[in-house]
Parts: C-alpha cells; sequence; structure tokens
C-alpha cells in the first residue's frame, strides 16, 4: 500500500521559545502550532511583540541569544530542521527556505554590490554559466520592477524600496518550498 506524501510543506508543532533574561525567562512564541501547503500563503497577525518575527527567526534556525527554541518541531518538507548543524541549514537556505527581511536597509551588505550579493547565492546552490547567472540576476531584478542598471550598483546607491525589491528577488531566486516575508512590504517605494 503506498504511503501518501505529506500535503505541508511547513509544519510547526509545538514551538516554544524563551528569552533567558537576568530577571527570568520571557516566553516569546508558546506552544505554536502552523501547517501551511505548498502554494498556500498564511499570515500572522498580532501587535507589535507578540512574537511575530520570533516565530519567523525560528522556522529560519536565526534565534539570537539569549532567545533559544526550547521545544517543539519545525520541518521544511518533512525534515526536522530544529538543531540541525549550520552546514545542514545552509544547504536548506535559499533552496528550500528563504526570507525577505523587514529591514532591507541593514540587510544587503553595503560594500558588495548588488550582482555578487545575489550571485552568491545562486552560485552557493547551483552550478549555473556565468551568463546564464547574469541573466537569472537581470531577470530577477525585472521581476521586481527594478531596471537593469541595478546590477551593478551598491547598496547604498539604492533608495529603501530599492532594496526591498532586491531582498524580495533574492528570496525568490531558487524557487524555495517556502518564503518568510517578514513586513516585506514596508519600505517599498
Amino acid at each position: 500500500m503506498p504511503v501518501a506524501s505529506n500535503p505541508n510543506v511547513l509544519e510547526i508543532n509545538d514551538l516554544s521559545v524563551h528569552y533567558f533574561t537576568p530577571r527570568g525567562a520571557v516566553i516569546a512564541a508558546n506552544a505554536v502550532n502552523l501547517y501551511v501547503k505548498q502554494g498556500e500563503i498564511v499570515g500572522l497577525v498580532g501587535e507589535s511583540g507578540c512574537g511575530k518575527t520570533t516565530v519567523a527567526m525560528s522556522i529560519l534556525q536565526m534565534v539570537s541569544a539569549p532567545g533559544r527554541i526550547v521545544s517543539g518541531e519545525i520541518k521544511i518538507e518533512g525534515q526536522d530542521i530544529v538543531g540541525l548543524p549550520e552546514k545542514e541549514l545552509r544547504k536548506i537556505r535559499w533552496r528550500k527556505l528563504a526570507l525577505i527581511p523587514q529591514g532591507a536597509m541593514n540587510s544587503l551588505n553595503p560594500v558588495i554590490k548588488i550582482k555578487e550579493q545575489m550571485e552568491d547565492a545562486i552560485l552557493a546552490h547551483e552550478k549555473i554559466s556565468r551568463m546564464a547567472l547574469k541573466q537569472k540576476v537581470l531577470g530577477l531584478l525585472n521581476d521586481v520592477g527594478l531596471p537593469a542598471r541595478v546590477y551593478n550598483m551598491f547598496p547604498h546607491e539604492l533608495s529603501g524600496g530599492m532594496k526591498q525589491r532586491v531582498c524580495i528577488a533574492m528570496a525568490v531566486a531558487l524557487n524555495p518550498a517556502v518564503i518568510i516575508a517578514d513586513e516585506p512590504t514596508s519600505a517599498l517605494d
């Protein structure tokens, strides 16, 4: 009898994240359960400070100290990624799981051209010729409404909205199964 495949690309089961302070643990997320199917869009809504970004960073395995995932599992296409070594997470990020950050102003390296930042993300996961890589990056920039000249620019030469569009283009570059968008349109022009 064939085993039915799991229709969820993202599963969060009983996720709890605490921030450990000298005054005790602050519970940022408590027993969160979330299931997302392919092609489905799910939004987390809540007041500022309620834990939305903490949940997003947990999915990406990027919770910063003093925060820590204290329980639960996070599965991307059936693989539990909680506690995976960084080397394994690098294989998953961009390819299966990508982020459109809230603060594009601080997300791009200010001393590296846009083309190099976008190409690095792609080359970490794909073998592609230089010409095909350039065409792919130019196509991604076009897809988010940016002119080809952005390819050779530095982040400081772009407006906040243009930087946000670059981050969106990078997030979709490898067609990941899950894209986490943390207030993705807050800086768009």
